[in-house]
């Protein structure tokens, strides 16, 4: 499906340690319009996305020193919850303090296992549900934060939980051409898209008693991405529930497999951040 053409405005609030308000301004501007640039202080902003008449939020997390081009990061929350949970349970921007940081908010109509009538707010998992509205959100939230802040084109990496892991899936490969490397937790990329998935460097988090997105069938996408990034599971190195793999040039395959169910342990962020730390779009 076709996406339409998006137009953009941007209202974003800054609060230090907490989100006080957000808003939007009424009118819309074309894409690449600016916003000031003291819109975007140091620390934690509520960002707010005029995709189309749909206002979409995120909570913006920008680093003190801003002096050379950033790391972006994008990390995507599971069905039902919010970025501010994924922000809670990640903390990302302390474990990677050089990286602008954001947490999006999904909307409600995505219909999953554990909300069969689509009430709980989530992402599309395909190519046309929804009429392409979470792709839209991401091209406008990437164009902006390109436009508004200095970002390392070279290191942009996407991570998501459970649903937003789907949607980290998808978005690999739709847009994949700008992104160094993903970390999908609870949710593994299907065969189907790593056919034709450009290669990246991949970071699979996996719970052996998951009740909701089963071991087995996350197990299944680990033989596909050794395929798809030629790794060599004899040179496999091993520290605790951590395995990686190196493939080609410096493409890498991690995989965490941990005795738990659909929550990965606290320790996997700390893990997913130093292995985006490993890898480039340029570099593998």
């Amino acid at each position: 499906m076709t996406l339409r053409r998006w137009g953009i405005s941007i209202g974003i609030v800054a609060t230090i340690g907490a989100v006080v308000a957000g808003c939007s301004p009424g009118g819309r501007s074309p894409q690449g319009a600016s916003t000031p640039e003291s819109a975007y202080t140091p620390g934690r902003n509520l960002a707010s996305f005029d995709v189309e008449g749909d206002m979409r939020t995120a909570v913006l997390v920008v680093p003190a020193d801003m002096s050379r081009p950033a790391p972006l990061v994008f990390a995507f929350h599971g069905h039902g919850g919010q970025g501010a949970s994924m922000e809670r349970r990640s903390n990302i921007e302390d474990l990677f303090t050089a990286a602008i940081v954001v947490y999006p908010d999904g909307l409600v109509g995505h219909k999953g296992k554990t909300d069969p009538e689509g009430v709980k707010p989530g992402w599309q998992t395909q190519l046309g549900e929804l009429e392409d509205r979470d792709i839209a959100f991401y091209d406008t939230m990437l164009a902006t934060l390109r436009s508004e802040l200095a970002v390392d084109p070279d290191r942009i990496y996407l991570m998501g939980h459970s649903n937003g892991s789907a949607f980290v899936s998808l978005l690999l490969n739709q847009r994949g051409d700008a992104v160094a490397a993903t970390a999908t937790l609870s949710a593994q990329p299907p065969p189907r898209l790593l056919r034709s998935d450009p290669v990246r460097s991949m970071f699979m988090s996996i719970g052996t008693d998951d009740p909701i997105v089963p071991y087995d069938k996350q197990q299944e996408s680990i033989p596909a991405a050794q395929r798809k990034l030629g790794v060599d599971p004899a040179k496999a190195t091993v520290a605790g529930y951590l395995r990686s793999e190196p493939g080609r040039g410096n493409l890498e395959l991690a995989t965490y497999v941990y005795p738990g169910g659909h929550a990965p342990p606290p320790e996997v962020f700390g893990l997913v951040v130093e292995f985006f730390q490993r890898h480039t779009l340029s570099g593998g």
